[in-house]
């Protein structure tokens, strides 16, 4: 297309160039020339803007919108779900910066984002965005359903799809139920707690095997029970950093699971009971 514009504006040049020379035969007077390429240079400029804006600013009738680096866990469903969102904004528009922030502008009130850095054209039905998505940290559930949530407990939009590879928690039986403003933490000491307790344990070759943390006893004894693919339960108990006064530490209920783990391959050693990790002399298996 940009060859096809400028093979345009030469041809008017040459034909401009006619047009001069030909005012510039005799008998014509000395102011003849001068005034000729005056005209002449008005005139291309005129064409030349013109002939540009109908070609390069033309609506689009399709665009494709790529979202760059984007973190490995966001699936094709999401992406697909995202462009659906910002693509009424660009669609029948000349892509210009007012129809990119537009874009941009819906693609933040998706709530799928920290913050989306850039909108831009790179093409002419390419458009390439560049955001910080918030990432799903575990799936609660409360009365209402799943949901999605980021480390601090901020709930994801509903329908927050990810790769299905992606391991994720499940904090089940919150004390309250989710949060009625976009943006708004999870209430509860219980939520918080669970996700500290994640934090702490999310690098560990074995956290593959923690599917639940089951929150329902929290609000009578403050403790939280990690629940493994087998379904044995494991009493963590206090957050990490409240331990009442003989209760073992965080770190050392680590050191358990990693030992645990090392030895019979999994944290809960195949049992498929309880497992009371809380007394810092013994582990009790029920």
């Amino acid at each position: 297309m940009v060859r096809h514009v400028f093979n345009l504006v030469a041809d008017l040049w040459f034909r401009l160039w006619d047009a001069v020379t030909w005012l510039c035969r005799p008998p014509a007077s000395r102011w003849t020339l001068p005034a000729a390429c005056l005209v002449a240079v008005c005139l291309l400029l005129t064409w030349s803007v013109q002939l540009l804006r109908s070609h390069v600013h033309q609506p689009v009738e399709e665009v494709t919108i790529r979202f760059i680096e984007a973190p490995q866990w966001v699936g094709e469903s999401l992406k697909n779900h995202l462009g659906a969102t910002a693509a009424p904004w660009l669609l029948g528009t000349s892509l210009q910066r007012t129809d990119l922030s537009n874009a941009r502008e819906a693609l933040l009130a998706s709530g799928c984002f920290h913050d989306v850095l850039q909108v831009e054209r790179s093409g002419s039905t390419l458009v390439n965005v560049t955001a910080v998505f918030l990432e799903p940290n575990a799936r609660i559930i409360d009365r209402h359903g799943a949901l999605l949530i980021d480390h601090r407990g901020i709930p994801l939009p509903t329908g927050y799809r990810v790769h299905e590879d992606t391991h994720l928690v499940t904090l089940r039986s919150p004390a309250y139920d989710r949060p009625t403003a976009a943006n708004d933490r999870w209430s509860g000491a219980d939520v918080t707690a669970a996700l500290e307790l994640l934090e702490l344990i999310d690098d560990y070759s074995w956290y593959d095997q923690v599917v639940e943390v089951d929150l329902s006893a929290f609000d009578h004894n403050q403790s939280l029970v990690l629940v493994t693919d087998i379904q044995s339960r494991i009493i963590w108990g206090s957050p990490p950093g409240e331990e009442a006064g003989l209760e073992c530490l965080a770190e050392d209920k680590i050191k358990r699971l990693s030992w645990f783990h090392e030895e019979a391959g999994r944290i809960d050693q195949h049992h498929r009971g309880t497992i009371d990790f809380t007394d810092s002399s013994m582990v009790t298996k029920h």
